[in-house]
């Protein structure tokens, strides 16, 4: 008995999926109702063909849960039901157990459903289908045939038996649904019950993951405090040696960057927990531009940058939102346009747009020319944890928090933040937020944020000196005492220290303070009911003093919070010296303060810092390959940039339009030995090719040659998957061909911005663009695969010159001449040029490779005679249609009416 039940408990196991205990619970039912089946069946003595396959069915069970019980592998036993039993042995039942006369059409119904329930969305119809199909079927035969079923005629004649067996169909099956029914809804239950279990469970740890980073961030920020408080002590001391003051700077600037990861971290739990509030205030645009200004123009000064600025000037001056977390995210993308910017400049722009109900939309971008990013990176780059490109960003600092934060936070301040990458070339950030307007006078010119004076950070000077001033610094942690006394020391006030809020009482109530430092976090007591009493103290002296609140909890919106506590103003840790100067120089007396000289004079420079103007980019910007040929005056006119191909030749490899051209290497090839191939750029060439052409355009349609002619349409295309604004088009054609179409583009789309529409209307410029070539020598033709063995010794032995048509992207022989014949190019222009209306007569371009000067005007001179064009323009072929087409060639490029 106790194994039988150790059995039934592993059977029905908890620690099973849902699917497989669903199946256990369809086997034992199956089993059970199988078996009961096939005993009434006997006694009833009903013939063996009906108890053969109730038999067989009561097996299958039996097996299927044997070998499902053994391998926990449901997906046998469960095929196995659907192939034999369902669609073979029910059927069988049905014709030989009396047909829609007996219970069989119910055990068939079981079956249907059993198949709803055991496949996929993916196979359920195929798996329901067979079933369905042939229970159709054997009701159609039984409705046009029925005198052949033997036991149909039986309970036609036996009722009793008839209502018999129907009845124990429905009862059978009835109860094996509902039971099936109940044990699911009841597997539901269960299954929701531990899901909801799960999730309070994932909510406490996500709570508990919260408070811990909240209290780790305020834990490690003490001794942060403590580390800087003291290496500032160190740093103002005179006379240190450069080793000392070199490891001190490296000290500083390790300490601030762990305290920007922490801060990163202390947001980012608050984000997750919910507690992260925005908290709006007035202030003043231009103060809050001239922070950025200052902290960013001494990081990228260090950098050898440019710093340049471009703020509208019509911005109002005062402006109503969460400042501080505007100003966490501008520092955040500004510091990060530095740090990923080796060279070039950094260039924030403002903009302001008017709105109704007395807003104004700030649209600030900061652009950079550093190393940009890639298309594929595009999608991380707000994650939390993950930085875009890690590998080839080693060395940069940097955890990946930032950018995260930085658009959480503007989202919940109902603002955009978006990003557009050139690769290569730098990126652009762009922040678009809504602010309730204060004042709407405007904040004037910037000229005014380019003179804010700046701490001399070389040297030290106390800001002011009070040997009569009295205060209180009270804090649980006896090394932020000694720091915040050591960085007040210079100014020579008289400072008391307590360690708990009931010593701060015992001191309060003995001696009067003029100004109170009152750690916000401590035991027993904080600084919060400490505040409170002070302020309630009977006897007491400081009931009317200035409390400032020292928190390592640094918070959005912190001073009006601690405002609202009673506090008088906070103070953030770590402590920066100089703002802890100037908070308590604020609340002192002004009589107790004997001098207040010694702040640096030294204006912030303009060296590094200017005003920029944006050039307004293009919408589309049309680029395409030397090969295509055309003019250097139609580059220039239609702003087209040409990417250049490499020669390889028997004295090296030169750049086309660069190092080489068309007449060089004719003269190089003047010697039979010499060879010459021309070989496109790299795909990392290509790169920098785009990410220069959207320097000043915005979407970019690079043209190349046909594919079947050289690979630059191909190594185009493969250079455009870094961008999400380069768009490749293959020309179908090659030489002044290609630089047809590229003129049609220049000149068509500027301004269109529907990249679809352009596709269309290139394919079907295509269509019209003919170009017909006369080649002289076919060597290079030869060896560079445009021309067959056969056809290029033919043409060598019978000293002819080919006619190639481009035709579908391939060239293709058109015609041949003799080479010796005085009347060649007139044959070649007059096949080429016939009287047709078809052709449009605005140009012909003409290009060529190996001609003299009297050739080219006889050419012109027999083209003008058939007055077709408007224009002709000629045009000395580059060095790499030299190398793929050969020496001594001419083409002829128009194009055909539409």
């Amino acid at each position: 008995m106790i194994k039988i039940r150790k059995t039934l408990l592993e059977w029905f196991s908890d620690e099973l999926d849902l699917r497989e205990r669903l199946f256990r619970i369809i086997l034992s039912l199956g089993l059970v109702v199988s078996v009961v089946a096939l005993i009434a069946n006997m006694i009833m003595g009903i013939e063996m063909l009906v108890v053969i396959p109730l038999a067989l069915i009561v097996a299958a069970m039996g097996v299927s849960m044997l070998i499902e019980f053994k391998t926990r592998n449901m997906k046998i036993p469960a095929v196995v039901l659907a192939i034999v039993v369902i669609p073979i042995l029910f059927p069988f039942i049905f014709i030989n157990g009396g047909a829609t006369y007996s219970g069989a059409p119910v055990w068939m119904l079981l079956g249907i459903v059993y198949m709803y329930m055991f496949f996929n969305e993916k196979n359920v119809w195929i798996a329901v289908a067979y079933p369905v199909g042939s229970y159709s079927a054997l009701y159609l035969a039984t409705y046009i045939n029925p005198t052949n079923l033997v036991l149909e005629k039986l309970f036609e004649n036996n009722r009793a038996m008839a209502y018999f067996d129907s009845l124990l169909a429905l009862l059978l099956v009835g109860n094996f649904v509902g039971i099936l029914l109940k044990f699911q809804n009841r597997e539901f239950q269960k299954e929701r019950d531990r899901s909801e279990r799960q999730r309070k469970e994932i909510e406490q740890i996500n709570q508990s993951k919260s408070a811990f980073f909240a209290n780790m961030s305020h834990e490690i920020r003490t001794p942060i405090n403590t580390i800087i408080g003291l290496n500032e002590m160190t740093l103002r001391e005179e006379g240190i040696s450069e080793e000392v003051a070199e490891n001190a700077v490296n000290i500083q600037n390790a300490s601030k960057m762990l305290l920007s990861l922490i801060n990163d971290i202390l947001d980012l739990s608050k984000i997750e927990s919910g507690k992260l509030e925005i908290i709006p205030a007035q202030y003043e645009t231009g103060t809050m531009f001239s922070d950025l200004v200052n902290i960013i123009w001494v990081k990228a000064r260090e950098k050898n940058l440019d710093f340049k600025i471009d703020i509208d000037e019509t911005l109002p001056s005062m402006l109503y939102g969460d400042e501080i977390r505007i100003k966490q995210v501008l520092i955040n993308i500004l510091t990060n346009a530095v740090k990923y910017t080796e060279k070039g400049s950094v260039t924030m722009q403002v903009k302001s747009e008017r709105l109704e109900d007395n807003k104004v939309r700030l649209k600030i971008s900061v652009q950079d020319t550093g190393i940009g990013i890639k298309k594929e990176s595009m999608e991380d780059l707000f994650s939390s944890f993950k930085r875009v490109d890690e590998a080839d960003n080693m060395k940069i600092e940097g955890t990946g928090l930032g950018l995260s934060i930085a658009k959480q936070l503007i989202e919940m301040m109902g603002g955009t933040i978006t990003v557009d990458s050139i690769y290569k070339k730098g990126s652009t950030f762009t922040v678009t937020i809504n602010q309730q307007i204060v004042n709407a006078s405007p904040v004037g010119s910037v000229n005014g944020l380019l003179h804010k004076k700046v701490y001399d950070k070389k040297k030290y000077t106390q800001s002011f000196e009070a040997p009569d001033a009295k205060i209180l610094i009270v804090d649980d942690n006896e090394m932020n005492r000694m720091v915040a006394c050591k960085l007040l020391r210079e100014t020579k006030v008289q400072i008391d220290t307590a360690a708990s809020g009931k010593e701060c009482l015992e001191k309060t109530g003995q001696k009067a303070y003029h100004v109170i430092f009152m750690d916000h976090i401590m035991p027993d007591m904080d600084g919060e009911e400490t505040l409170r009493r002070v302020k309630k103290q009977e006897n007491g002296h400081c009931q009317n003093v200035p409390v400032i609140a020292l928190t390592a909890n640094a918070m959005s919106g912190a001073e009006e919070i601690y405002r609202n506590k009673g506090f008088d103003d906070y103070l953030a840790k770590p402590i920066n010296s100089a703002l802890f100067e100037a908070t308590l120089l604020k609340y002192l007396p002004v009589e107790l303060i004997e001098t207040e000289s010694g702040q640096a004079k030294a204006l912030l420079g303009e060296e590094n810092i200017s005003m920029v103007v944006h050039q307004k980019k293009k919408k589309i910007g049309i680029t395409t390959d030397c090969s295509s040929d055309l003019p250097e005056k139609w580059l220039q006119q239609f702003e087209i940039r040409s990417m250049y191909t490499y020669i390889h030749t028997n004295a090296g490899r030169f750049c086309d339009t660069r190092e080489i051209t068309a007449d060089n290497l004719l003269n190089l090839l003047e010697n039979k030995k010499n060879t010459a191939r021309a070989v496109c750029a790299s795909v990392e060439e290509y790169e920098e090719f785009f990410a220069d052409a959207l320097n000043e355009n915005e979407k970019i349609i690079h043209i190349a040659d046909s594919s079947q002619c050289n690979e630059n349409f191909q190594t185009a295309k493969a250079a455009a998957r870094s961008f999400d604004n380069v768009l490749v088009v293959e020309s179908g054609s090659l030489s002044g061909g290609t630089g047809l179409m590229v003129l049609y583009a220049a000149d068509r789309f500027e301004g269109n911005e529907n990249t679809d529409v352009i596709c269309r209307e290139l394919e079907n410029f295509k269509e019209r663009v003919r170009t017909s070539l006369m080649i002289m020598e076919t060597d290079n033709l030869y060896q560079n695969g445009n021309m067959g063995k056969k056809l290029y010794l033919l043409t060598r032995g019978l000293k002819i010159c080919p006619i190639f048509h481009m035709t579908q992207g391939k060239l293709r022989i058109r015609g041949m001449q003799l080479e010796n014949s005085t009347q060649k190019y007139k044959k070649f222009i007059r096949k080429e040029l016939p009287r047709r209306r078809r052709i449009d007569k605005s140009l012909l371009f003409i290009t060529y490779a190996g001609y003299t000067v009297n050739e080219i005007e006889r050419i012109k001179e027999e083209v003008e005679k058939y007055n077709f064009f408007d224009k002709i323009e000629v045009q000395k072929a580059s060095a790499t249609t030299c190398c793929n087409c050969g020496i001594g060639t001419v083409a002829l490029n128009y194009i055909l009416r539409s």
